[in-house]
């Protein structure tokens, strides 16, 4: 059931076997894995359906110093769905060796295995409807070349490695028949926990504070479950103070919030291949209908020979009519451009965003329009997408353009200094905001810099084309990216698994360490951040943890027969539609 803001009476408790704080992938997946049970669950969602000023202006936060990360507000949404109601949609999973202890990146290592995790990935896919557990191209995509661009791959780096795009899934409105229909579900929008109450003893959560259209009430369970990500789970483990735990709970080693990881990304380099037709890199649908893409990898085997993080890299497109010479590319920037002016809360801002756009507005008008007979069936091709819910997931870049740059993304190696901490300043709840100080090593540098050389100079040795790169300049490159950061919205380990208290904040389990009935989930219990998107992984341990709590003195299982499978009628269509597609494609690249 999902219950709208209402006002309640001074002194409301209401009661529930589990209490989840937060609404997005984790808190949803969660919920879900208990339809089977006896279970009652409540989760207090600290948004609704939209989000709306009074949402956005609880996101706020202070960032110290001011250019060293993106407004917290920017790349967050306080809506029920949470990041998905956002996100693009890859899904890859972690790799086996973000999970091991390596001697060269201090802090690494988890207390659990990577099969541990992996059993739950192909349940996590079903929640996300990207397919089925396989990231081989090799084996997904047989007898088709497993390379990027042929020859390129050694024992450095290997491009047969995919990662699989979600719709995306809108975890709140895909599932929202289901949680809306369950009896032992219930979803309280825009409830805002403000405070976990420990009271009578400390290992013990009592309840929590929640905050309902202006009404005060507390919600008593068994287990609490927070999973409200990687900036609000520490926000409210160390605002949450008391005598029991002075400092905030679980926070006895002044852990909470530290480790403070995201992913490092950037441009800093082209090719211009001699033999285009080669190159394998646009988005190839599997079996399910499934869009796949393929990029670089960074072998196990050269991370520790050069003593270096995970990371990948992968080619994209430019912005400017002279680089791509394509009509098509144009009319995208033209469509994103538009949608970001418009984007603008007042006739003010929308003003200023079409004053600053004009210049590169015009040039791309000029080029659309006397190309019109390639754009036409290209953004036809884009609407059957959309009606069946499968769209492209981005657009890469044309193989006509002059060049196609190679991005990266890379591991943010674990660093206590890179923390989330508590300003003196709160919000209109009372709650003090969070203050950012992320913070990077010279690993974290190095990992860029070796990935860009092995990389141009692989190419290089083996004559594939002309590159556009200087290596002296690598290095002040990536501390502009630094210093001007933008996390992604990829919070990860502000509340680590550890085997120990002394080192991190929750157990093997997601337990907080010393507590009893309080559990963390989401991405903040990452040790370490790979080179992948989070939400696939964090799903994984969210089951995971929910498999736990199944077999800590709750009720029996009740027979059903309901799982997540992506819905056959929707399948079935977008199959349908896919020849009609490809009509469109055929007819678009004859131009």
């Amino acid at each position: 059931m999902i219950i709208a803001p209402k006002k309640y009476k001074e002194g409301t408790i209401i009661e529930t076997d589990i209490c989840i704080i937060g609404g997005g992938p984790a808190a949803i997946s969660l919920a879900l894995s208990f339809l089977n049970q006896h279970s009652k669950i409540i989760i207090l969602a600290g948004g609704s359906w939209k989000e709306k000023s009074r949402h956005r202006e609880l996101n706020k936060g202070i960032i110290d110093p001011s250019s060293s990360h993106e407004p917290l507000e920017e790349n967050r949404k306080r809506v029920f769905g949470g990041g998905t109601a956002v996100w693009g949609g890859r899904c890859v999973p972690f790799d086996p060796i973000d999970f091991e202890k390596r001697s060269w990146v201090p802090h690494s290592g988890w207390p659990i295995t990577y099969d541990q995790v992996e059993q739950y990935f192909e349940r996590s896919l079903q929640f996300c409807e990207a397919g089925e557990n396989n990231f081989d191209a090799r084996v997904v995509f047989p007898g088709k070349n497993p390379e990027i661009i042929p020859g390129m791959d050694n024992e450095d780096i290997v491009s047969y490695k995919l990662e699989r795009w979600s719709a995306p899934t809108r975890f709140a409105h895909r599932y929202k028949h289901i949680l809306k229909s369950n009896h032992n579900i219930d979803i309280y929008l825009d409830a805002h926990v403000i405070n976990i109450n420990v009271e009578n003893q400390a290992d013990k959560v009592d309840s929590v504070t929640v905050v309902i259209d202006s009404s005060e009430i507390k919600v008593k369970a068994g287990k609490f479950v927070l999973a409200a990500g990687g900036i609000e789970n520490p926000r409210l483990l160390l605002s949450s103070k008391s005598a029991f735990h002075p400092n905030g709970i679980g926070n006895q080693h002044d852990n909470v919030g530290r480790y403070y990881m995201c992913h490092l990304t950037g441009t800093f380099g082209a090719v211009d291949p001699f033999n285009r037709k080669e190159i394998l890199f646009p988005f190839e649908l599997d079996q399910q209908a499934i869009y796949c893409r393929r990029r670089w990898w960074l072998t196990p085997k050269f991370q520790k020979q050069a003593k270096i993080a995970n990371g990948i890299m992968y080619l994209n497109g430019p912005i400017n009519v002279k680089d791509h010479k394509e009509a098509t590319e144009s009319a995208v920037i033209l469509a994103k451009s538009f949608s970001n002016i418009l984007k603008g809360r007042s006739f003010k801002a929308v003003f200023k965003n079409l004053k600053q756009a004009i210049k590169d507005l015009n040039e791309h008008l000029v080029f659309t329009l006397k190309n019109s007979h390639q754009v036409i069936p290209f953004f036809l091709n884009i609407g059957i997408k959309r009606i069946t819910n499968r769209r492209l997931p981005i657009r890469l870049p044309s193989i006509k353009s002059k060049w196609l740059f190679v991005c990266f993304q890379s591991e943010h190696v674990p660093n206590p200094e890179s923390r989330i901490c508590l300003s003196e300043e709160k919000d209109r709840l009372g709650l003090p905001l969070p203050l950012v100080k992320v913070g990077f090593t010279e690993l974290d540098i190095q990992t860029v810099i070796s990935s860009y050389k092995t990389f141009f100079e692989r190419f290089q040795n083996l004559n594939k084309g002309n590159i556009s790169y200087k290596e002296e300049d690598l290095r002040q490159n990536v501390m502009e990216e630094i210093n001007n950061f933008s996390s992604r919205a990829h919070h990860l380990g502000t509340t680590r698994m550890s085997d120990s208290p002394i080192n991190g904040v929750v157990d093997s389990n997601c337990k907080v360490h010393g507590m009893s009935n309080l559990y963390v989930a989401g991405s903040s219990v990452f040790p370490t951040g790979g080179h992948a998107n989070p939400t696939l992984t964090l799903i994984a341990l969210t089951l995971r943890l929910a498999d736990h709590l199944k077999k800590s003195n709750l009720p029996p299982i009740k027979p059903s027969s309901y799982n997540v499978d992506a819905n056959p009628k929707k399948v079935f269509h977008m199959k349908a539609l896919r020849l009609l597609s490809n009509i469109t494609l055929i007819f678009s690249a004859r131009y």
